[in-house]
């Protein structure tokens, strides 16, 4: 009884401490975890519309189309975007750029959807992500042609943008990489530019 009653006195301060520092070295360890997926946020994410920036592209890229069988590549620059800026100023156009990342998230659902910069924007369009479509890449590119020129009331001014759509296309197959593909997808949507009649151009 004496043994017993003098070590339980001693024993609880110790099992409190000792829980007391797991406690404390859990929460830094939560803090630290959390600081670093904020830090990989930052550099991975445009700022502005919230989307991914080029380095993701660049980065989750190669692992996207590694993984799927048939994808395309999509560059696109919107038409009218700097006259709106010109006219009503750069808190409407950064509205604009907003309105158009919305957009082309909820068209793309959960492509890998990014804005390069400015005006351009990007995307990995994979032939799995979209049941009833498989690898129809023109009736998804002109669904997101039509979405992102549907009119948009901002700050009271009822405006409108397209866009010059370039698309690449690989079979899986070919060992293309990222950043081929964005060059001839840039080329595609280049050519898009130049003819104002054309609503996007796919690269073959």
């Amino acid at each position: 009884m004496d043994i017993l009653s003098h070590a339980s006195p001693t024993a609880a301060p110790q099992y409190d401490e000792t829980e007391s520092e797991l406690a404390r070295l859990r929460a830094q360890v939560a803090s630290l975890q959390s600081e670093r997926a904020a830090l990989w946020w930052d550099i991975n994410h445009d700022d502005l519309t919230g989307l991914g920036n080029r380095r993701l592209l660049v980065n989750a890229g190669p692992s996207l189309l590694s993984s799927t069988g048939r994808c395309a590549v999509v560059v696109l620059d919107l038409n009218g975007f700097k006259p709106v800026n010109d006219q009503y100023g750069h808190a409407v156009g950064d509205d604009v750029l907003r309105t158009v990342a919305r957009r082309l998230s909820r068209c793309l659902g959960d492509e890998l959807v990014v804005r390069l910069s400015g005006d351009e924007f990007a995307a990995i369009l994979t032939e799995s992500s979209m049941p009833g479509h498989g690898s129809d890449w023109s009736s998804r590119v002109g669904a997101l042609a039509a979405a992102i020129a549907e009119p948009m009331v901002i700050d009271g001014h009822q405006l409108r943008v397209t866009a010059s759509i370039g698309v690449a296309t690989t079979s899986g197959g070919d060992h293309v990489t990222v950043a081929e593909l964005l060059r001839r997808a840039d080329l595609a949507m280049y050519r898009a530019k130049a003819d104002r009649y054309c609503s996007n151009v796919v690269w073959d």
